[in-house]
């Protein structure tokens, strides 16, 4: 119907001086009335036309793609061809929002009107999550942290970007890690805020040491200096774990140099062996609370992916950022959801809660160990070919010269003539390393029947390829 009422608006305005471009325009209307030259366009003597197109900042260049989400779309596709295909390529809990978060949901489309909230979140929320950080015995000696330096946010990326906006001018530079989550780099881009890449050291990770060598050599070559770092902890792809003493003293030196530090904590509680009841936290020092943000998630540890909720914890005594956040959330999104925060409290206060969350990290763990195990049956686990995987729900790999320079071309063999879906490291790598194309990520979030069915299949059709079968 809008087609042919496009092409009847075109026959009476361009009077259909050429018939076979009035038919193309049929066909495929913007297309081809855009694409033609004005010179050749029936009816558009004494017009302007002109041909709009999207924003030099959201090109693909500054702003690719997620290599993952192309083999989501195939993996997808085959699912529903009936293929049997195993997802290992998102990192998505498996399991839904505990009963207690899906109970509350129903009581709330109910008994809430679940209008408009503050734009900083709901109080009790704010209150609840500030409390949360009693758990952590650095936290002002286990007490909590005040609630109004917390603000929910519309999952993780929607604190990325008012923090990003928040603190940073174009121009302004930012460093993060070679290897990281994309969202910093593409984001940052997107507000025409440089990024600098810093090299992570033998154990995955970026201490004091690596930020200081990069604020040391701009000083000395005369270059802008950093403005900001974001990191994570535990990371993603890599699942290295910074301790206390290394995330103490980058909160320090980053207070001491002028330098935002940006504390991505979305994978807290999701850590495996010791690190369980030693978890470290950007807001555990004097410096740190006073100067670090926060921000975290509800999606990983709670499981509540799509239910959109996240929350920033800002340094104490900045009311000018605190200001800022809060009129940019009111312009961008109004509020986080209302039906989410509702049923987020649910997560607090109830012991049970707790313990079924714990119990599906302790499934997590299992499943690591199936990746970790193949991997090491196939010779991957060789000196720094596989991060730490201390935390978060993924293995990264480096195939090596196996990997024939074409991680994505892997993964799509391995994903058509195997069924097991994983992603190539070129989400996630700096792109001028290269490494991104003989790394890939495993992620373990499904389950430890997906698990330990892809990590068979990946086993058979490792020595394929090596093999250069199909080649």
């Amino acid at each position: 119907v809008a087609q042919q009422f496009f092409f009847g608006y075109f026959c009476f305005e361009m009077k259909v001086v050429q018939p076979v471009l009035a038919y193309l325009a049929f066909l495929n209307p913007v297309h081809s009335f855009v694409n033609t030259p004005l010179s050749s366009r029936a009816g558009s003597v004494g017009r302007k036309i002109f041909a709009l197109s999207a924003s030099s900042r959201s090109s693909s260049e500054i702003v690719p793609s997620f290599k993952v989400m192309d083999m989501v779309q195939r993996a997808n596709e085959l699912d529903e061809q009936g293929e049997s295909i195993m997802h290992l390529e998102v990192g998505q809990p498996v399991q839904a929002a505990p009963p207690q978060v899906l109970e509350a949901a129903k009581n709330a489309l109910v008994e809430d009107r679940l209008g408009y909230t503050s734009a900083l979140g709901i109080s009790e929320l704010r209150g609840c999550i500030a409390s949360s950080y009693g758990k952590y015995p650095d936290v002002g000696g286990g007490k909590t942290i005040d609630p109004n330096r917390v603000v929910v946010v519309t999952g993780s990326s929607a604190g990325f970007l008012l923090v990003f906006t928040a603190a940073f001018d174009a121009g302004d530079v930012v460093a993060i890690p070679t290897t990281c989550y994309p969202c910093y780099r593409n984001i940052l881009g997107a507000l025409a805020v440089d990024t600098a890449s810093l090299p992570l050291n033998d154990d995955f990770k970026i201490t004091a040491k690596e930020l200081m060598e990069e604020v040391e050599r701009r000083k000395k070559s005369g270059e802008k200096p950093i403005k900001g770092l974001i990191l994570s902890s535990p990371g993603n792809p890599t699942g290295a774990c910074l301790n206390k003493k290394e995330i103490y003293e980058l909160c320090e030196v980053c207070e001491r140099e002028g330098i935002r530090f940006i504390s991505d904590e979305i994978y807290h509680g999701i850590v495996y062996g010791d690190l369980k009841n030693n978890e470290a936290t950007a807001l555990g020092c004097e410096a740190g609370r006073h100067s670090a943000i926060v921000i975290n998630s509800f999606s990983k540890y709670q499981c509540m992916t799509g239910w959109r909720l996240g929350w920033v914890v800002l340094p104490a005594n900045d009311p000018e950022l605190a200001d800022a956040i809060n009129r940019l959330a009111q312009n961008v999104y109004i509020n986080a959801p209302s039906l989410s925060q509702r049923a987020a409290l649910a997560l607090f206060n109830d012991d049970s809660v707790t313990k079924e969350l714990d119990e599906r990290v302790e499934e997590y763990g299992r499943s690591r160990q199936v990746v970790l195990d193949t991997l090491k049956e196939l010779g991957l686990d060789g000196q720094g070919r596989v991060a730490p995987a201390e935390g978060a729900f993924y293995v990264y790999v480096d195939l090596g010269d196996e990997a024939r320079g074409d991680a994505p071309g892997f993964c799509m063999r391995l994903l058509e003539e195997a069924g097991v879906a994983i992603t190539p490291g070129n989400d996630f790598e700096d792109a001028e390393g290269g490494l991104g194309n003989k790394r890939v990520r495993f992620s373990y979030a499904g389950g430890i029947k997906v698990v330990t069915e892809g990590m068979r299949r990946f086993k058979e059709f490792w020595p394929k390829w090596v093999g250069g079968e199909g080649q």
